[in-house]
Order: structure tokens, then sequence, then C-alpha cells
């Protein structure tokens, strides 16, 4: 052995000293080297490629279905001996995705709470923590006790996460298809990670758009010289046309809503929700009932980016005013006339509002007044009842807005109660 070592010295030195120079760059450079590498890898396979992305879902979700069945691993036995109820002793109980996300979300409502007075009562395991998968478990006519959530989210999280990787494995090779970000999103709630439902769908929008980009390339259908901008609307019209088999715009729109309606964007940077909106409105453009309440809310956007530069007020004022248009859709034959009134009152006053942030106040006032005869919309007398929270808001912004102009008096006179 020292003999093959001292004979091989000068390789061996020469591979360390090699080593020694290289992996700081390695180090430094190791995100570029990996994704040169995944490129290589997806590239030699074919990508997109479905087949790939089935087989790795069809991974995934064997292990699921094999853990909706229960078990009795040794491991799992002795833990549950010193920690579950007498039901439940020396068996895993059989996956169910909804109790393992109510889990989660208790516990994360509790968080702050001591541990001995999150132990539930026998009558809550027995009513509020059971499953139907639980029941062909237990011996005909008895009463099956929910697990304790803790022990329960426990048995099965590792196994839920290898199934989430799976799927995210499968992400990178289901292109346009919409299947991996929806086997995605029945896991992440479960698994306490909903972050991940956003990078599934988010990674759908962008690979969507790269493969009609690449498809209307090669086809030679996009002009040269094109901004990023330009070429994303090509790709986005292109999409909402269809003109590809293998891209559903229903697909990318539903992934585009997800993105804001099920995660509530709380992952998102302000900008990335813009981008969103803008493509968003470019699918709604012809719902001219869902057009106006996405102005509205990338009206909100800019409002809240409005604290960090005031140019954005500016734009939350634009984007108010023309989500106060409600002629745009006040011809749709089902549509709900009194909301529609409700929704034009508030986007008039987040008008305003944008106006007295930009500390003009003038216009802010002209605004303000042209609402005074349409107050009936939002108070006792409209449909529905009074709007309390925004008939309060109105009233705040009147206020502040006739004193920034001296005109405190009439200020005043607006009771605090309303």
């Amino acid at each position: 052995m020292n003999q093959i070592f001292r004979e091989n010295l000068k390789y061996i030195l020469a591979v360390l000293i090699v080593w020694a120079i290289t992996f700081p760059w390695i180090l430094r450079n190791k995100d570029t080297i990996l994704a040169k590498f995944t490129l290589a890898y997806n590239s030699f396979f074919g990508y997109p490629n479905p087949r790939i992305a089935h087989q790795l879902i069809a991974k995934g979700d064997a292990i699921l279905e094999g853990r909706k069945d229960g078990g009795t691993d040794f491991l799992q036995t002795i833990n549950q001996f010193f920690s579950s109820e007498e039901n439940t002793k020396g068996t895993i109980l059989p996956l169910d995705l909804a109790l393992m996300e109510k889990s989660c979300l208790y516990f994360r409502s509790k968080e702050h709470v001591e541990d001995h007075f999150l132990e539930l009562t026998w009558r809550e395991k027995a009513k509020e923590w059971g499953s139907p998968l639980f029941l062909r478990m237990a011996p005909q006519g008895e009463l099956t006790l929910g697990p304790n959530p803790k022990d329960y989210w426990n048995s099965h999280i590792e196994a839920v996460l290898t199934a989430l990787d799976y799927y995210k494995r499968a992400l990178r090779f289901s292109g346009p298809e919409l299947i991996a970000p929806k086997k995605i999103e029945s896991v992440a709630w479960a698994s306490c990670r909903p972050s991940e439902i956003l990078l599934g769908y988010k990674t759908h929008m962008l690979e969507t758009e790269n493969f009609v980009l690449k498809k209307l390339t090669e086809l030679e259908k996009l002009p040269s010289g094109l901004s990023a901008v330009q070429k994303r609307s090509v790709v986005l019209s292109s999409i909402k046309r269809s003109d590809f088999s293998e891209v559903s715009a229903n697909d990318y729109q539903e992934s585009l809503l997800r993105q804001i309606l099920l995660t509530g964007m709380k992952n998102f940077s302000p900008r990335e929700m813009d981008d969103i909106y803008e493509r968003i409105l470019y699918f709604v453009g012809a719902d001219e009932r869902e057009y106006l309440k996405f102005k509205f809310r990338r009206g909100e956007l800019f409002f809240q980016l409005g604290q960090e530069e005031d140019t954005y007020y500016k734009r939350a004022a634009t984007e108010f005013k023309e989500a106060s248009n409600i002629q745009l859709a006040s011809e749709i034959e089902d549509i709900n006339l009194p909301a529609l009134l409700v929704h034009e009152f508030e986007s008039k006053m987040k008008e305003a509002e944008s106006y007295y942030k930009l500390r003009e106040n003038s216009q802010s006032l002209k605004i303000i007044d042209s609402l005074k005869p349409k107050l009936r919309n939002v108070d006792e007398r409209s449909v529905g009842g009074k709007k309390d929270d925004i008939l309060k808001s109105y009233h705040n912004l009147t206020r502040s807005v006739l004193r920034k102009l001296g005109r405190y008096e009439e200020a005043d006179e607006i009771p605090f109660n309303e």
C-alpha cells in the first residue's frame, strides 16, 4: 500500500494542487455550474419531456397512496406507544392530506400558546380530528378518536416531503403542462410550505412563455429587434390565441390567478406582483367585470409602492380612475349593479386619496365633492345596508383634505362617529 502511494505521489499532489487552485472559483460559481449542468442534462433527455415528468409524478403518487393504507413501522410503533391514545398505539394512521393541512394551520395559529394548553379534549378528537380513512381501522360499532395533530403530522411529513420532491423534479420537465404545479399544491399546504405553491405556478408561467418564445423563434414568427417587453407581448398574444396545441391559454391564466388568489402574494415583491397583474389584465381585457377588479387591485399595489416613491401614487391614481369607469361593465346582463356602484365609489375615493398623498389637495377635494351625490350607494340608503368601512374612510379623507386646505371649520363639522 505504501509503495503504491509513493509511486503515485506526484499524481496525488497534482490533483490536490489543482483542487486547491480551482476550489475558490468553483465555490464562487457553483450556481452557474449547476445551472449549466442542469441545462445540459435537460437537453440530453429532451425538454420539455412529459414522459419523464409523468414518471416522476407517478413515483410521488405511489408514495402517498402507500401511506393511505396506514402501517406499523417499527420506529413509529415505539414512538406512538409512548405518545398516542389507546386506539392508535402501535399503528400509523392512514395519510389524509386535508387533516395534515388542518394540523399545520392549527399549530400555526397557536404558535405562541404553551404546549399543555394545546392538548385536545376527547370530544375534539372525536368530532374535529377524524377522517373517513380512519373508520376502516376501527372495530365495527366503536367510535374512532382522531390523533394528536402534531404526532399525526410528524408521522407522515417525511413521506409527504419525498412526494413533494418528486413533484418539484417533475416541474423541470413538464414545460407548459399544469399537472406538476397542481400536484405540488396538493401536498404543499399539508407540509406547511405554501411558498412551494407559488414556486410551482410561477415556474409554470415562465416555462410556458419560454416554450412559446422558442417555438416562435424556430418558426421565424418573431420579428427581430424587439425589446423584452415587446417579445412578451407577442408571446402573450400567441398564448391567448392558442397557436400551439401543447399550450393551453386556460392553464396559463389559471397559473396567473393562482399566484394571486391562492397564495395572497405574500411571498412576492410588489414589483413582481405588477408583472403578474400586467399579464392578467392582458388576458381579462375582454371581461369588463374582471378588468375593473384587477385594475383596482393594481391601483392598490401602486399605492403601496407609493410609500417608497411618490411617483407611484400618480400611477395609482390613474389605475383607480380606470377602475371607476363602470360604464365598461354596466351593460352586462347579470351584473350586480349595487355592488358595481360600491366599487365605483371606492375606486374614486382611492383616486382622491392618491392625490392627497401627492399633496394635490385641490384635485383630491374636487374628486371628493363629486362623490357627494353618490353617498347613497354606500350609506344607510344603499342596497345591503351601510358600508361602514368605506364611509369611515371617506369621512376621514375628507376631513384630512379640508384641514390641509385650511378649511378647519368645515373639517370639524364632519362627525367622527360616522
